[in-house]
């Protein structure tokens, strides 16, 4: 199913940083996607095909509405996925399980992104948002067990990543807690434009751990 492309991308990601980048920022490649091995594997959406329909369906359902509050209409949710497929910010993926999609990630630039001004970033650092969209996988508590996975291979595929991010709303205590069972470092709760967030980091080493930022 192919829709028209769109005629921009601006604003579309309101997360990414699009001034004041330092020309080494810049220069950073699009995230990497690992595929992982055995039953899981991760696959970068295709915005043209019914992958747009099964996100955006996900996405209105009560549990990912209350952490992601993205229950958009489908075609802007394919503007999300396409801007992102066509730029170099971040990278759509789905989450498969025996050839079955449970769910969907965003791996992002860290240093392009909203979060970067909340602490000494660095141009390979890349973040991470993450949604189970599969009930009976969010109850078998498959967070867990994926995380680490996807993480160390993350960090396999680019090795001038020292760190990986995550910002969940600071209320989400189970995706606070998921932080902490991956051994993050916790870099302090910063007032964003829309919300308050909590700012982790996975470092590959102990002293990579960067300084927070004071609002």
């Amino acid at each position: 199913m192919t829709r028209p492309t769109p005629v921009t991308t601006d604003h579309v990601l309101p997360r990414q940083l699009r001034e004041g980048l330092a020309p080494e920022v810049l220069a950073v490649p699009a995230p990497p996607v690992p595929p992982l091995d055995g039953s899981f594997r991760l696959r970068t959406v295709d915005p043209d095909s019914a992958d747009t329909e099964l996100i955006a369906e996900w996405m209105r359902m009560p549990r990912l509405i209350a952490g992601w509050e993205q229950d958009w209409p489908t075609e802007r949710w394919y503007r999300h996925l396409k801007a992102q497929t066509d730029g170099s910010y971040s990278r759509p993926v789905l989450c498969v399980f025996r050839d079955k999609p449970i769910g969907y990630l965003e791996i992002y630039r860290a240093a392009q992104d909203s979060i970067a001004p909340r602490y000494a970033a660095d141009p390979f650092d890349l973040g991470i948002h993450a949604a189970i969209a599969d009930e009976a996988m969010a109850r078998r508590g498959f967070g867990p067990l994926l995380l680490p996975r996807i993480v160390s291979a993350l960090f396999e595929l680019e090795s001038d990543c020292r760190r990986i991010m995550f910002d969940p709303d600071h209320r989400n205590i189970e995706a606070r807690r998921l932080c902490e069972h991956a051994g993050c470092a916790f870099l302090g709760e910063h007032q964003m434009t829309n919300r308050k967030m909590a700012l982790y980091v996975l470092p590959r080493t102990p002293a990579d751990i960067p300084g927070h930022r004071p609002e």
